[in-house]
């Protein structure tokens, strides 16, 4: 019998819905419009998961897409406006919910209000953030990232849709700890780690501290589970029969076009530049430009147009400040005769300032 439990019917379907809409605020493709359509005819509980989770969303914009998606599911809904005495017994309820709330909050146990929370953090292009969450797991994220966080009575599951953060997270064996992220899902057997999701089939985890193990992202652990998975290595009969990969401390495990690669253990320095950002720095030790520009990007609107091929491939190497787009330029100027013209307030040409 296998030591992990699928979602249930309700949890499937909800699990699903979020990664609709995670995928409608990034933005459909065509042939994502049509699977979603598909999905959604399946069942009326597909679409009110779909439509509640879309109001819980803070973009309005995923809420009109799906609207107009399917007209004819909010047609049955009641008109957004409402008559004079509609309105004024709407807020009479809404401010009776809300003592009724307060009063309701203040029985309640410190270990009731840590069990059930549910936010979505975001930050922007060149943001970093921390945050604490209830149960003390702190989280830090990265430039551009947006993490949903859904804790229950049993269980603390977060989802990545996209950017990067790192995870020291607060030991409760009662409730794992799992980060979803597009393809994957990675469960904390003790650590602390980092996730960076670039796409939803391309990702890294880098772990300092403990072990994680990485698996499909149906795969849900609970405590009985975690008893059985926190001893548990590579070798071992439950993370074989997930088709799991357990990653210890000092390793990086890379996720590409949703495959596992295999793990690779990290100096102290491999570290330090894969996590530089948690300090607000950007370290390079010899990767190309055209791939060091892409760092740089990250952290800032500005893009950079190269006009010479032989560019992309010249080695940089130093330790730069996130989003400090001018000590880069001096830098590339003193160190390897690249010279730049600014194009627009957040356009970059950069060349050779002579070439032999």
């Amino acid at each position: 019998m296998s030591n992990v439990h699928p979602f249930s019917s309700k949890d499937m379907i909800q699990a699903q819905a979020s990664r609709w809409v995670s995928a409608i605020d990034r933005g459909l493709s065509d042939k994502e419009v049509h699977e979603l359509q598909q999905w959604a005819k399946q069942s009326n509980a597909h679409q009110d998961a779909l439509f509640e989770l879309a109001q819980l969303w803070d973009e309005m914009s995923v809420l009109n897409e799906l609207s107009s998606l399917f007209p004819e599911k909010t047609q049955h809904k009641q008109p957004a406006v409402f008559g004079l005495a509609t309105a004024t017994s709407f807020l009479v309820v809404m401010l009776l919910g809300c003592v009724l709330l307060i009063y309701s909050s203040y029985w309640q146990s410190a270990e009731d209000d840590h069990a059930k929370f549910t936010k979505i953090y975001r930050t922007k292009v060149g943001e970093q953030a921390t945050y604490v969450l209830p149960d003390s797991t702190i989280v830090q994220l990265n430039t551009n990232t947006k993490l949903e966080v859904v804790y229950t009575g049993d269980r603390r599951q977060l989802i990545l849709n996209r950017g990067e953060g790192r995870f020291n997270v607060a030991k409760d064996a009662s409730r794992p700890f799992t980060v979803i992220a597009g393809d994957k899902s990675f469960t904390a057997l003790g650590t602390v780690f980092n996730v960076q999701r670039n796409t939803s089939s391309d990702l890294e985890l880098v772990v300092t501290e403990g072990k994680v193990m990485i698996a499909e992202p149906h795969t849900l652990v609970d405590a009985n589970d975690f008893e059985h998975l926190k001893d548990a290595s590579n070798e071992s009969l439950s993370i074989k029969k997930l088709h799991a990969n357990v990653v210890v401390s000092g390793e990086k495990a890379l996720i590409k076009h949703s495959k596992t690669e295999p793990v690779k253990q990290l100096s102290m320095d491999d570290v330090q530049r894969d996590l530089a950002w948690q300090h607000g720095m950007i370290i390079f030790n010899g990767e190309p430009l055209g791939e060091a520009l892409q760092e740089v990007s990250r952290y800032t609107a500005t893009r950079f147009e190269l006009t010479d091929p032989d560019l992309t491939s010249l080695k940089v190497a130093g330790v730069f400040k996130a989003g400090d787009i001018k000590g880069l330029l001096e830098s590339l100027h003193a160190n390897l005769a690249v010279k730049h013209q600014r194009l627009g307030e957040h356009r970059v040409s950069l060349s050779f300032e002579s070439k032999s």
